[in-house]
């Protein structure tokens, strides 16, 4: 049987190996449907300290290792019953049964846990939410750039996926607006709702042709700072257009630089 702390323990090791992935899929959920605005920042960036310092890969081992010791007290615990089952064959079979749903269920949100990153990276620019989930770094399009602007070194040793090709020839911008009027971490939620959704809009107007991605859209509160990360930015991004759908939900906003 698992107890309560035990499933606690296997789910608290998979977020972390996953980088809080469904944790944060989850909340931006809710935050994107207006149901929960929170500031996420602190939780971001943990996800992004877990994956900067290749942490997740000692939570995974615990995660496996969580795994095994809740198989082993599963067959452990079929033994138990199966000595005792003279007494009552009835009760036991359906003491184990239970036992056996208990198990599974937990093992299966471990599971699911676990893999959630990896179902979602492919899909991550379906959705501002997918995105906005997974924590991608950028250190394979730092380093292909590198190695295309060296001239040296195999690109293919490098190159670890398709996409990571696309992104070396791809010019990484940033644009920053100044937002007036956010008092918490809920406008700042809100405000990056609005500002994605936009971005998302903006994409699907655009020809196939165009080459603008989007990367990150963050939001410092405290600061009044809108921050949107990705490609080709200055070319493709209507800024008039963010700025005046901020200021219609009384966020006065101008534009400061691009980077």
């Amino acid at each position: 049987m698992v107890t309560r702390p035990m499933q606690y323990l296997g789910l608290g090791l998979a977020l972390l190996a996953s980088d809080l992935c469904l944790l944060l899929l989850t909340l931006n959920c809710l935050s994107w449907m207006n149901i929960l605005h929170m500031d996420l920042t602190f939780m971001e960036q943990a996800a992004e300290t877990i994956f900067a310092k290749q942490w997740q890969l000692y939570f995974q081992t615990a995660t496996v290792a969580w795994l095994v010791l809740v198989l082993i007290s599963a067959v452990k615990s079929d033994d138990k019953v199966g000595v005792s089952s003279d007494e009552n064959k009835e009760e036991m079979k359906e003491k184990k049964c239970s036992n056996g749903a208990a198990i599974m269920k937990s093992i299966s949100i471990v599971v699911l846990t676990l893999l959630t990153p990896h179902v979602l990276k492919p899909h991550r620019h379906r959705h501002p939410i997918l995105r906005r989930s997974l924590i991608i770094g950028p250190q394979s399009t730092l380093v292909i750039n590198n190695q295309h602007q060296d001239g040296g070194g195999d690109l293919d040793s490098v190159n670890t996926n398709a996409e990571a090709t696309v992104t070396s020839s791809v010019t990484r911008q940033e644009l920053v607006f100044s937002v007036d009027n956010m008092t918490c971490g809920g406008c700042g939620s809100h405000v990056r709702n609005l500002v994605e959704a936009n971005l998302n809009q903006q994409q699907q107007e655009q020809s196939s042709s165009s080459s603008m991605s989007i990367d990150k859209v963050a939001v410092d509160w405290r600061a009044g700072v809108l921050s949107i990360y990705g490609g080709h930015l200055k070319e493709f991004v209507d800024q008039s257009v963010i700025i005046e759908i901020l200021k219609k939900e009384g966020y006065p906003t101008s534009f400061l630089y691009v980077n």
